[in-house]
């Protein structure tokens, strides 16, 4: 089961609030450390390092860690919280059924590596059984009906299937198949010819044969080798990221009928038999992938996708059995591809996956004890004050017709906003934890359990309230579907947000956050979706066309980024997130602007003038260290360019850069004014 691919935008890799009052957590004036700084280096010239050269220098990669930035500080801070919920939920007395027995038992169940290794991976043997057993024929029920467990259960087989919104009718809830069934992190690491490529191959090659050497299979090589190249196969149907960013092209609503006449192979009636509805509509999210994928496995040797579908499930279920599978997966996924040297303590992995099925029970006891009402008014007090400024940058943009600004503004104005914490929180009555159990039988039974509350939905009107992030959760969206944006109550401190900080600094650190999701729904993407949450064009053609020349020209820019080695930012996978940026910046600082009396631009604090404090509480965010193998996996794989360029980009098209540090034309980061780019 999974999310739609466009579903939420703009996790800017971590997110704010502010301070709270139910337990004291680090707060503080907004003072910058001469540490932090790295003067050998000119502001003009590699102002990023400037800001953050010395902070480097004092915050090395942890061994468990492929990066190590400012969110990832504030992260660890939160899991020390979170181990505090943790430990005492297992260590008390609590009535079964409730959320904290829930909590603890699966806690203490993910602790017990002793009890895993003893057990195996005797726990799934009537898994792998089923999957060996099964006559492998797209008609026939039984294999049918078996893949549909897995679905619903243990991973993504082939493909997957879960629940959406319409998009052009997002008030409603639909069906959708969307490609999957690849083990490499994205479909281009298959046609990787380079030699660190052909290197990751050879590692997925060896991870896989292990696999089979654990289960004690024979000519586990040669058996690899017929996994990965079905693999490759299936790569060679799936759209790229940069395709999946589209959706127009991501949106082919069938009805039930036409997908069974559409794609006649497979017996879709025994398929959905397993799901508590049949939908009546479905989105196919890659028409061309689901037109392959059936005449693949039709031609594929049947011996082959025995083995595929016993690699894909041991994979998937890897982390959650005995210590030589979880390290088999731990050696490629982590050292190898992450370049990570250690293995993150027990207590961390065990958290995680507390977070990971039951992160919204545990997201309720996270908030009782450390966010505070004061905080969640005083965010929502920002986000309006944003609004309006991006309602003022609308109305003083030069490109965009008066028709199409009326429209823009509609959209602003009906943006919903979330902060903190739903509401009303998800029912988890009928998860149930069961301590006689092995810890993967019961991860098993908290996947059926999510998978058949999300299907459930199909059909039904969109739940506006629903959250699709965890408030514990370091980080914030922005869903069209919904048209809102979404702060969750994990970041509440510095260097974010200062409770005693001035203006300048919060809004360059909290006020470009908000502004950055506020934009996503006018970024490439999102510009799509109407104020209602549809994929409707409110765009006059002329407008449209101007907005993708500015695009274009942004796009270029960061694709002439050389990230390490020879290897380019893709400007076009990350074209929605550096959009997002650029307008968080301008509107952030109108609204600072907003926000000052005369003569106040000019006041010093620490030395510095505000709009310095702004330009340097921006870069400070996105202060952090990254090993190689994690750049270039960002690369491939992630639609935010790295932190080092969300700065030394986008800080040079903004006019007060140069009059905040006497920027000239001697300075290397320094742009001609007809090269500046300006959208929101």
């Amino acid at each position: 089961m999974k999310l739609k691919g466009f579903m939420v935008m703009g996790c800017v890799t971590s997110l704010l609030l502010t301070s709270c009052n139910k337990k004291e957590m680090k707060d503080g004036n907004a003072h910058y450390l001469e540490t932090d700084f790295d003067t050998t280096v000119s502001v003009g010239d590699d102002f990023y390092q400037y800001t953050n050269g010395g902070w480097m220098n004092t915050h090395p990669i942890p061994g468990e860690k492929s990066r190590y930035n400012t969110f990832d500080v504030l992260a660890d801070e939160n899991k020390e919280r979170l181990r505090e919920i943790v430990e005492a939920a297992q260590n008390i007395k609590s009535v079964h059924g409730s959320n904290v027995q829930k909590i603890g038992d699966y806690y203490a169940l993910a602790m017990d590596t002793a009890r895993r290794d003893r057990e195996g991976v005797s726990t799934i043997q009537n898994i792998i059984e089923m999957i060996r057993g099964q006559k492998y024929d797209l008609q026939d029920s039984i294999f049918v009906r078996n893949l549909a467990y897995l679905h619903l259960r243990v991973g993504n087989p082939f493909f997957a299937m879960g629940c959406t919104p319409d998009a052009k009718n997002s008030s409603m809830n639909i069906g959708e198949l969307w490609q999957e069934g690849i083990g490499l992190p994205n479909r281009d690491y298959y046609f990787d010819t380079t030699e660190k490529g052909k290197e990751i191959i050879n590692g997925y090659k060896k991870m896989i044969a292990k696999y089979f050497q654990l289960l004690n299979e024979s000519n586990c090589e040669q058996r690899a080798e017929a996994v990965y190249n079905f693999e490759k196969e299936i790569a060679g149907l799936m759209n790229t990221k940069v395709e999946n960013r589209d959706p127009q092209k991501t949106y082919n609503k069938m009805s039930y009928e036409e997908v069974k006449k559409n794609f006649p192979d497979f017996n879709w009636d025994a398929y959905f038999g397993e799901f508590p509805v049949v939908p009546n509509e479905i989105n196919i999210g890659q028409p061309r992938f689901f037109y392959g994928i059936f005449s693949l496995i039709k031609r594929t040797d049947p011996a082959i996708l025995s083995d595929y579908m016993v690699f894909n499930t041991v994979n998937y279920l890897a982390a959650y059995l005995s210590s030589d599978y979880m390290l088999t997966k731990f050696d490629f996924y982590s050292r190898q591809l992450n370049g990570i040297t250690e293995l993150k303590p027990l207590w961390k992995r065990s958290l995680d996956m507390v977070e990971g099925q039951l992160g919204q029970p545990l997201g309720q006891l996270f908030v009782e004890k450390y966010f505070s009402m004061n905080a969640k008014a005083r965010m929502k007090k920002l986000i309006e004050e944003l609004r309006i400024a991006f309602g003022q940058r609308i109305d003083h943009l030069t490109w965009m017709s008066d028709s199409t600004k009326l429209q823009a503004k509609d959209k602003l104005s009906a943006i919903d906003v979330k902060v903190g914490y739903p509401d009303v929180w998800e029912d988890y009555t009928d998860a149930n934890v069961d301590k006689s159990l092995s810890l993967v039988e019961n991860f098993i039974a908290l996947n059926y359990f999510h998978s058949m509350k999300e299907m459930k939905e199909v059909g039904k009107p969109v739940d506006k309230s629903k959250w699709y992030m965890t408030p514990q959760t370091v980080n914030a969206y922005y869903n069209p579907l919904n048209n809102e944006i979404v702060f969750p109550a994990g970041i509440l401190q510095p260097p974010f947000f200062y409770a005693d900080g001035d203006d300048a600094v919060n809004y360059g650190a909290i006020g470009v956050v908000i502004g950055h999701e506020m934009t996503h729904g006018f970024d490439d993407s999102g510009r799509q979706f109407d104020k209602e949450g549809n994929l409707h064009d409110w765009w006059t053609a002329s407008d449209a066309e101007l907005f993708k020349k500015s695009a274009e020209r942004l796009k270029e820019r960061f694709s002439q980024v050389i990230v390490i080695d020879s290897l380019k930012c893709n400007g076009e996978l990350t074209l929605g997130e550096n959009i997002a940026d650029l307008g968080g910046l301008n509107i952030a600082h109108q609204a600072f602007l907003n926000t000052l009396k005369a003569g106040e631009k000019e006041k010093l604090i620490d030395g510095q003038t505000y709009d310095q404090r702004f330009l340097l509480a921006y870069s400070r965010i996105w202060a952090g260290n990254y090993r190689d193998e994690y750049l270039r996996q960002q690369i491939i794989t992630d639609p935010h360019a790295n932190g080092r360029y969300r700065v030394n980009v986008q800080v040079p098209m903004l006019d007060f850069f140069y009059s905040a540090f006497a920027i000239t034309e001697k300075d290397s980061m320094y742009m001609k004014p007809e090269d500046r780019i300006v959208i929101w």
